[in-house]
């Protein structure tokens, strides 16, 4: 039989998403490994039907998702790994897996886009680091710190210094798409894209616990606001601007130059919202106390077991974001979508995509009707 053309990106895609090398796939294929090698690096595009099936069928994806042409991403704009460690502490396996599973929601998301418009309630900053301060009244957008940055996006948020209760909703109301997927045991807390002539797509590993995830999100954000390219620096900018839009110095600094012990970082934890690891790393950060002070605190929690897992007690409730799931909803029950159909748009099973969107698959039935256009008006509400 005839060959047909394939795309190699979409197979490399699907393998990382699987986990399988190019051996283990040749060997439960049968597709020799040097065609599979030639066609994820461009220099073949041929693969019998026989081949193509058998390749769906072992990496469970529909055929016709290995002939899609969207643009991929082998290198996101960020990937945070734990919190405060860097991206290279995370293996190069654990790191595809993850970029594969933000393409697709990336994919999913631009399809689903094509029938809704979005309204941002806020505007999506953009910001620029100068050390020449003379220089910044010369750039709207320039600012002197990442912190600089995070205290004007607040106030564009129309927030004064208080904790904020909805992170996620408030980045949604820019336009940006938040998600939670399962990174299964990669050590990576999220990942940021920034697909052509959409807005950034940003993906939180939902095994974290809410007070991680919060910080990874604001994190991602300052990504968004303030890089446009990768650099050096750019990590610890991140931090710091999650640090400043999540504890501003003017408010939380009296807060931390009481006496800090287990119980009060809870108390402080519950109403910040973040981690009493990172409420520790601040008050250093702020020079509320000593570096050996901070030691000290961590060697406590460590003593208790809380570097692994902060106490139950002081858990703070979940936040929820509305608008990527509200694109999904809309496709559902407005414009009377089957979970079949938004599968086969997005070249996917529909179990696979149910359990990416938190739909239960009981509910994996339905027929279609007439899909108007609709409007989806993102806010912080």
């Amino acid at each position: 039989m005839a060959a047909r053309p394939i795309n190699g990106e979409m197979l490399l895609l699907a393998r990382n998403r699987r986990r399988i090398t190019q051996t283990e796939l040749a060997r439960e294929t049968g597709v020799a490994q040097a065609a599979i090698s030639r066609i994820e690096n461009g220099t073949r595009d041929g693969l019998s039907q026989e081949e193509i099936q058998s390749i769906a069928r072992f990496l469970e994806f529909p055929i016709s998702f290995f002939y899609e042409q969207d643009p991929l991403y082998r290198t996101p704009m960020s990937l945070h790994g734990a919190a405060f460690r860097k991206r290279s502490s995370v293996s190069a396996k654990d790191q595809n897996v993850v970029v594969a599973l933000a393409n697709l929601y990336v994919m999913h998301y631009r399809r689903l886009l094509e029938a809704v418009d979005i309204e941002p309630q806020y505007p999506l900053l953009q910001f620029e680091i100068i050390n020449d301060k003379s220089s910044v009244s010369e750039n709207a957008n320039g600012v002197t710190s990442a912190s600089e940055a995070a205290r004007k996006i607040r106030s564009s948020w129309q927030l004064d210094s208080a904790p904020i209760s909805n992170l996620i909703q408030l980045v949604e109301a820019t336009g940006v798409l938040v998600a939670e997927g399962d990174f299964e045991s990669a050590d990576v807390d999220g990942v940021t894209l920034r697909p052509p002539g959409m807005k950034p797509v940003i993906l939180l590993n939902k095994n974290r616990p809410v007070d991680r995830k919060r910080f990874s999100l604001a994190h991602e954000y300052g990504h968004v606001v303030l890089h446009t390219f990768p650099h050096e620096a750019m990590e610890h900018e991140a931090n710091e601007f999650a640090g400043e839009l999540l504890m501003p110095r003017s408010s939380i600094l009296p807060d931390l130059k009481r006496e800090l012990s287990i119980p009060r970082l809870g108390q402080l934890k519950y109403k910040w919202r973040v981690s009493m690891s990172a409420l520790i790393y601040r008050a250093k950060i702020l020079g509320a106390i000593s570096d050996q002070t901070a030691t000290k605190l961590y060697k406590k929690m460590s003593a208790f077991g809380y570097r692994k897992q902060e106490p139950l007690e002081f858990d703070i409730p979940p936040e929820y974001g509305k608008s990527a799931p509200q694109l999904v909803e809309l496709h559902l029950k407005d414009l009377a979508y089957s979970i079949e159909e938004i599968a086969n748009a997005v070249r996917i099973t529909p179990v696979e995509f149910a359990n990416m969107h938190g739909i239960p698959v009981s509910d994996i039935q339905g027929t279609p009707r007439t899909k108007p256009k609709l409007k989806l008006v993102a806010n912080s509400g």
